[in-house]
């Protein structure tokens, strides 16, 4: 099996070859896939990743869930601890550059906590069809998603990001579901289904 770090490297070199209009097109069907998923319907409180660089655009997500009155919060990079603090966001004019250049809510009030959330979007660089995940490296996820409770952890992602099996260490947790361009896979609650 590929060791994580030729993973990150070989498929971030083929996800940066996606041109902006093909990014924007496979982003709007993942969009339209995740919102069609019950567990999105009901969820009052969602947690998106704000995207950067060659990312599934979740900024599409953002909007669309707002309109539909979900209260949305993302993550702001807290380096010292390597956690994720969360923080409400509902457009793009709320965000600013954090840690790295990656744009993250404005701290207004309290940081909004884990245990109340109902779905966690997750990001990664790779995807298997097990529910693991080879993130960017820091840890920051599998810290942050061992505190979520019952919420649904989700992962976004283009299908050239799917692996068929990717390296998994004991710190590392699992999404319930995936969901591609193509593809959405749900592991949680019942026997792997794709559709």
């Amino acid at each position: 099996m590929r060791e994580k770090k030729v993973i990150r490297r070989e498929i971030l070199g083929a996800r940066d070859a996606v041109t902006d209009d093909q990014r924007q097109h496979l982003s709007r069907r993942i969009r339209d896939r995740l919102l069609a998923l019950p567990m999105i319907t009901s969820a009052r409180r969602i947690m998106l990743f704000l995207a950067f660089g060659s990312e599934v655009d979740t900024w599409l997500f953002l909007d669309q869930a707002v309109s539909l009155g979900k209260e949305v919060v993302a993550p702001v990079c807290v380096p010292a601890s390597k956690d994720l603090a969360l923080y409400p966001i509902s457009s793009r004019d709320e965000a600013r550059p954090g840690h790295w250049g990656i744009l993250e809510p404005k701290q207004v009030g309290e940081a909004v906590s884990p245990s109340t959330l109902d779905v966690v979007i997750v990001p990664g660089v790779a995807f298997d069809l097990q529910g693991n995940r080879v993130g960017y490296g820091g840890g920051y996820y599998d810290r942050f998603l061992s505190q979520v409770g019952k919420a649904w952890k989700i992962g976004v992602c283009f299908d050239l990001q799917l692996l068929a099996k990717v390296p998994r260490e004991a710190h590392d947790v699992s999404i319930d579901a995936l969901v591609t361009e193509t593809k959405t896979i749900v592991w949680r609650g019942q026997v792997h289904k794709v559709n």
